[in-house]
């Protein structure tokens, strides 16, 4: 599988984790957490302005997948190059 794919699958885990509701919908300000935490592994620069300009209180609500996915695949998935982050595993003592 390539790259793309594979974090796919993980922000995918992490979106409906968030999801507490189970209703397809996050709230904005738990998808600029996480999108901020996919900038700062993921070793892309951060673009604050495009963050708040994408997730500004304009309309009503959380936000569906079918939502966030715009801005993730503009400002994330596209800009991330192989090679340049390291997953490894959280170790707890």
């Amino acid at each position: 599988m390539d790259l793309k794919t594979e974090l796919l699958k993980s922000i995918w885990y992490a979106f409906t984790s968030l999801d507490v509701e189970k209703c397809g919908k996050v709230s904005k300000s738990q998808l600029k957490v996480l999108s901020h935490n996919l900038y700062t592994v993921l070793n892309i620069p951060h673009d604050p302005v495009a963050l708040e300009e994408h997730f500004q209180d304009d309309d009503d609500g959380p936000v569906s997948n079918h939502g966030y996915m715009p801005y993730l695949n503009k400002y994330i998935l596209d800009k991330v190059k192989e090679g340049l982050f390291c997953f490894k595993p959280l170790c707890y003592f």
